[in-house]
């Protein structure tokens, strides 16, 4: 499975790339493939951490309901 850090790796390259760009646009497409990287990455933390306490969550939600 790919990790949030190497999305942010993914994305660091692009941004490198867009030093090596050799006009706006080429720019402008690498910069929004590093936002499109850095956007999987937060969500993909979010997953993690949302998929880490699940048991937990869940058992709180039981414990309000009863």
């Amino acid at each position: 499975m790919t990790t949030p850090a190497e999305y942010r790796e993914f994305a660091s390259d692009c941004l490198r790339w867009t030093e090596r760009a050799s006009n706006a646009s080429q720019r402008d497409n690498l910069t929004e493939i590093a936002r499109q990287w850095m956007n999987a990455a937060s969500r993909l933390d979010q997953h993690l951490i949302l998929a880490s306490d699940g048991p937990a969550l869940l058992r709180e939600m039981r414990a309000k309901l009863d």
